[in-house]
């Protein structure tokens, strides 16, 4: 019951300290951005639920502005800008030990995908629980993924994909990453992996961010098994 309660209020937290999040972006003030993650780290809401409940729902919004021409780009892209800061910042501050064992981590966006904040997201998460990360960041091309794991030997690839024309090229992505010979674990996130996407025990959708971690370890453990 007390863990309910807890939860509950957490919740409760972020959808506040999100709605203010949400208006420094739109002012464009970067002070109050920052102010608003280091409350939640200090309100021990932990660096997942800062990324997952405050900062993702209020770039979602600002998006749904942009979309809907209530906003400018330049508004939209600031936004961008001042969330990237804020990742930066709420990671130092978050100071999370390594606890897990150095298993390489590769994160990217598929071919022709730009929007990465929840990427970086992504990617700091996994940094702050040990995994050895390298963010290939936007726009990574298909036909260079088996390069780019053959030369790193990552044990999860976490291959994000946001707008609805980029769903073919989840397909794609997956075929090439998951084909003969790898024990690659794949993690998949954002608005456009596709729903009738044929799974196997290697790879993983994760809807919120938040999640990222226990998805990788799944994964490694998985690995480990075979």
């Amino acid at each position: 019951m007390d863990r309910g309660r807890d939860e509950f209020r957490k919740r409760i937290l972020a959808e506040s300290l999100s709605d203010r999040y949400g208006v420094a972006l739109l002012a464009g003030d970067a002070q109050a951005a920052e102010h608003v993650a280091q409350e939640a780290l200090e309100l021990s809401l932990g660096e997942a639920l800062l990324y997952d409940l405050v900062v993702g729902p209020a770039m979602h919004r600002i998006g749904q502005l942009w979309a809907a021409g209530e906003i400018g780009v330049a508004h939209e892209h600031l936004a961008t800008q001042i969330t990237t800061r804020v990742l930066v910042l709420a990671h130092e501050l978050a100071g999370l030990p390594g606890q897990r064992e150095r298993h390489r981590a590769m994160c990217a966006a598929v071919e022709g995908e730009q929007h990465v904040v929840a990427l970086d997201m992504a990617a700091k998460l996994l940094d702050s629980a040990g995994y050895d990360v390298l963010p290939l960041g936007a726009d990574v091309p298909t036909d260079a993924l088996p390069t780019i794991v053959a030369d790193f030997e990552p044990t999860v690839f976490a291959l994000s994909a946001t707008m609805p024309e980029n769903r073919e090229r989840v397909h794609a992505a997956v075929d090439v990453l998951t084909g003969p010979g790898g024990g690659l674990g794949l993690i998949l996130g954002g608005a456009s992996v596709p729903p009738d996407l044929k799974l196997n025990p290697q790879v993983v959708v994760e809807p919120n961010v938040a999640g990222v971690v226990e998805a990788a370890d799944a994964l490694v453990r998985r690995a480990r098994l075979n």
